[in-house]
């Protein structure tokens, strides 16, 4: 089985993708989106480029902190004079800072090529090189940059060459899981527009992303469903589906519908591993690449409609781009990188965000352990997480496909969202006819919200406002 989502196409017109994402490496670093810097000191590392003064393009990659590469100035930058090397800087500087004095030692920029400030005592490597120039804004760690302009010129930071998988971030929750944002009670949702007697609804997100990793101008096509919860206690939930959206515009279908052709279970790995990952170390998933930043960008995007949480249910049948689904596939170790640097960088650009991570009913207990385990130990590796786990199962039954909800529960350490799956797989409701003794025993199994993604049943509103209302069944909380 594979999952199949139902969606429906827009025009496309040009669009230059610009949001960054951020990546946790040694360094601290804060997305922005371009200007000009009056020469601010670096903290701990290889001192980066200095932005130019009236230049630098937004940048299409997170500010990193630099490992070593010198940034391009933009146009017409004045050139700032170095400081001392410091001791116990803490990581590599973000680049392109508006003026922010941070705590590390101070480099030396101009327009041109800097000359590098010696790397501070005690200060953690940061990884890559940094981006264009960034608007002034806080630095953890630092003060308050001074706010420049965006520029129209400068060219990203060439690179520096320590390692990308850093142990924190400055952005998101880190290893600390946000809170199941239903709180302790039961939630039912629809996928479809909210309604106040209901605690979610879902939408598709992500269906227009081109072929080349990017969307048109009018590429983001949930503000307009978002503000419908504008009024409403309801949270809005994603099934984002951009890596599969992706697939699709490069020919390759879900594996149920092309299961003897290029699918997305055996023809992604090498696209997410070549022309995706090009900017990458070979072979390592890393914040630049290609499906890490269309997330990033559509999680600022998100983050500019809707300050509340949004739940993020990524990915079903994530475990497709792996060896599960073909020998080109992605390791487990790879697979989970590629996991963790999306979570990132969705917390990076939507600080509210609840990310939820797919378990595929189909795989083994073996795969399922192998899973989870690449995802876990990458997300640690790079200090961030996911907050819940979602996937498909019935409200009669005390399995999930190959596990138990109990077991899915332990192994995941995650609340768990279920749906009742869409497309070939989808299946009548199971869930909102069911008794409240039955929606208790998949409580106790780690379940905490369901959605009816089926046909709405006409008992619906009438069934979880009174037996199955939230305050009528057990607590969801330990």
């Amino acid at each position: 089985m594979r999952y199949l989502p139902s969606f429906a196409g827009l025009s496309i017109t040009v669009f230059l993708l610009t949001t960054v994402a951020c990546d946790g490496g040694g360094g601290k670093q804060s997305s922005s989106t371009g200007g000009s810097a009056a020469g601010g000191a670096q903290s701990g590392g290889t001192s980066g480029g200095a932005s130019g003064g009236a230049g630098g393009i937004s940048s299409t990659v997170a500010p990193k902190g630099s490992g070593g590469g010198a940034g391009t100035s933009g146009l017409g930058g004045t050139a700032a004079t170095g400081g001392s090397t410091a001791t116990g800087g803490s990581g590599g500087a973000s680049n392109g800072g508006s003026g922010g004095t941070a705590s590390g030692g101070s480099g030396s920029g101009g327009s041109g090529t800097a000359t590098g400030g010696a790397k501070a005592t005690g200060g953690a490597s940061a990884r890559g090189g940094s981006g264009g120039a960034a608007t002034g804004g806080a630095r953890t760690g630092g003060t308050s940059g001074g706010g420049g302009t965006v520029g129209t010129g400068g060219s990203p930071g060439t690179g520096g060459s320590t390692a990308d998988a850093g142990t924190s971030s400055t952005c998101g929750t880190g290893t600390t899981p946000a809170a199941n944002p239903f709180g302790c009670s039961f939630a039912w949702g629809v996928n479809g527009n909210p309604t106040s007697y209901l605690q979610f609804a879902s939408t598709w997100a992500g269906y227009n992303i081109r072929a080349d990793g990017t969307f048109p101008s009018s590429g983001f096509d949930s503000g307009g469903w978002l503000n419908r919860f504008a009024s409403l206690t309801a949270v809005p939930a994603y099934y984002a589906y951009i890596i599969g959206y992706y697939g699709h515009a490069n020919g390759y279908q879900d594996g149920n519908v092309n299961p003897n052709g290029p699918n997305l279970s055996n023809s992604m790995g090498p696209l997410l591993l070549g022309v995706d990952n090009a900017a990458c170390p070979q072979g390592t998933i890393c914040a630049d690449n290609l499906m890490v930043k269309a997330y990033a960008w559509y999680a600022a995007q998100t983050y500019a409609v809707y300050k509340k949480p949004v739940i993020w249910l990524l990915e079903g049948d994530f475990i497709q781009y792996s060896v599960e689904g073909s020998s080109s596939g992605l390791s487990y170790a790879q697979l989970g990188q590629l996991a963790a640097h999306i979570a990132l960088a969705i917390k990076c650009n939507d600080p509210p965000a609840v990310v939820a991570m797919n378990y595929s009913t189909w795989i083994s207990s073996s795969q399922l352990s192998s899973y989870i385990g690449g995802i876990n130990t990458a997300m640690t590796a790079l200090g961030t997480s996911y907050d819940m786990i979602w996937t498909t199962g019935t409200g009669t039954s005390a399995n999930a496909g190959n596990s138990s909800w109990a077991n899915l529960h332990t192994v995941t350490g995650k609340p768990i969202l279920v749906d009742e799956s869409f497309g070939l797989s989808a299946a009548g409701d199971t869930w909102a006819n069911q008794s409240a003794a039955t929606i208790n025993a998949r409580i106790a199994g780690g379940v905490v919200a369901a959605n009816i993604t089926t046909s709405t049943p006409s008992y619906l509103q009438t069934n979880v406002t009174t037996t199955l209302a939230p305050s009528a069944l057990n607590t969801t909380c330990p």
